[in-house]
């Protein structure tokens, strides 16, 4: 039988995804901590493992959910899908490759961990899916578009998985901030 919940927090390096680890963590849970790098604030935590993890990366996602589920007896309770990426600069300013990166982390790093979590979470009593969205998911914003479209798409993955899912009883949500 498992002692404690376990969650994976993508993009836990800084910012959202720190808080949001650190905050499990204090809750009791066993954190995933992933990111590019391993979370250095995270060393020394036995309550966190940390890693790193390219959410593009398929074969990187199935490494980490059996690097942390080998703790937790094959579950996840919960992943928060927060790894991101940002820019701000008109639309014709920026470059193929930012656009392409932004799809690539905002939106295939999301399918990529809901895709490759599904079996731990099924495992879960009752398992919960956080995707990172924003309000730029609600209107588009100048010298946004490309992130704005990402975040378009996550809204979409959102709500089709949450359908999708309760039938297995995986809740799929989104939480949409403002600028941080």
């Amino acid at each position: 039988m498992r002692a404690v919940p376990t969650v994976l927090v993508t993009g836990a390096g800084r910012g959202i995804g720190e808080a949001t680890a650190r905050r499990f963590a204090e809750a009791g849970y066993l954190v995933g901590a992933y990111d590019l790098q391993p979370c250095a604030w995270a060393e020394g935590d036995d309550r966190v493992v940390t890693g790193a993890l390219d959410v593009t990366d398929p074969a990187a996602w199935q490494a980490a959910l059996a690097e942390l589920t080998a703790r937790s007896a094959g579950v996840l309770d919960v992943l928060v899908n927060n790894a991101g990426l940002l820019y701000g600069t008109p639309f014709m300013e920026a470059s193929y490759e930012q656009d392409s990166a932004l799809v690539d982390v905002n939106v295939k790093g999301v399918l990529y961990g809901c895709r490759a979590a599904f079996p731990y979470l099924r495992a879960a009593t009752a398992p919960t899916v956080v995707n990172l969205c924003s309000a730029s998911a609600i209107y588009g914003q100048a010298e946004m578009a490309t992130y704005s479209a990402t975040k378009f798409a996550v809204r979409g993955i959102t709500e089709a998985l949450d359908l999708e899912w309760a039938g297995d009883g995986i809740r799929v949500c989104s939480v949409w901030p403002l600028y941080v």
